[in-house]
């Protein structure tokens, strides 16, 4: 008897167990359906809800660079990307939680086509302002870094000082470089003798060798970098004359991008304020580069 007992006694405690469990299994869902409803995340971890808390995820931001323009942007000793651009966008990075940057390289002109087509959402190759690419894209209306064109050519050459001394000499530019634009300006003026422009890609060691090998006239570059491209490649360079253009930098966006520009403009500012970005300068290019000052 006692074991009967004990059976039913079993059956019974099992039959409210599982009313019990039942009872709680609709308490659960119903206050699934409710946490739902109120934006929260789901018991496999998906967000629903509304649109307030979908606004919280982090959003992948492509970083569009290169690796030839040493020390702004390239590939350290171990294929790593580095420089200036690099350093400067992980501190705005830093400051933007909302964002998470990554950084794919392309050549110099397919930036440009890549912000274009949206593919790339920050450009970061020390652009510069000039009237074609504002009416093509967005700028970050806080620049990073100053720029003072000029004419280099090889040490032994005395024969060039100015833009008039190139005309019908070889001079290498970038598609799309700002070099370029105001090269092709002064030929726009210049009709009957223009300068030999040759629109190439190649690194900066190529354009040092063909500088030193006479295959090119000049480049246009500023003295910070023809100084690192002294140490680089041996002291083969020069700058010559005035200045052809004085400018800044500045991170590029496609036109539809007003709320990124805003946000990196304020984490700029906010480097910039804080002496952050004078000191990556100091670090990665060796002075502070950051002002016209």
């Amino acid at each position: 008897m006692k074991k009967i007992i004990k059976a039913k006694s079993s059956i019974l405690i099992l039959v409210i167990l599982l009313i019990m469990e039942v009872v709680a299994a609709g308490c659960s869902i119903k206050n699934s359906e409710e946490t739902m409803a109120d934006g929260t995340t789901a018991s496999d971890g998906t967000t629903v809800g509304n649109e307030d808390t979908a606004g919280d995820e982090v959003r992948k931001i492509i970083v569009g660079t290169g690796t030839g323009f040493k020390p702004y942007c390239y590939l350290d000793e171990n294929g790593n990307l580095a420089g200036y651009e690099y350093e400067v966008l992980s501190a705005v990075d830093e400051l933007l939680p909302q964002y998470e940057f990554e950084f794919q390289t392309f050549d110099f002109a397919n930036i440009l086509v890549g912000v274009a087509a949206e593919k790339i959402d920050i450009g970061a190759h020390q652009f510069e302002l000039n009237e074609e690419r504002q009416e093509k894209y967005l700028f970050t209306n806080e620049s990073y870094t100053t720029f003072i064109l000029r004419i280099t050519v090889e040490k032994s050459r005395d024969d060039i000082q100015d833009l008039d001394d190139l005309q019908g000499k070889n001079v290498p530019v970038g598609t799309g470089g700002n070099a370029a634009y105001i090269l092709e300006q002064y030929n726009a003026e210049h009709p009957d003798t223009p300068i030999n422009l040759i629109y190439t890609s190649e690194t900066s060691e190529q354009q040092v060798n063909n500088i030193v090998n006479g295959t090119y006239d000049a480049i246009i570059s500023i003295t910070r970098v023809v100084e690192n491209l002294n140490r680089e490649f041996g002291d083969h360079l020069k700058t010559v004359g005035e200045p052809i253009a004085t400018s800044s930098t500045y991170f590029l966006l496609n036109k539809e991008n007003e709320k990124l520009r805003e946000e990196l403009d304020g984490a700029l500012k906010e480097l910039r304020e804080s002496g952050r970005l004078a000191e990556i300068s100091i670090e990665v290019i060796g002075g502070d580069y950051t002002t016209n000052d």
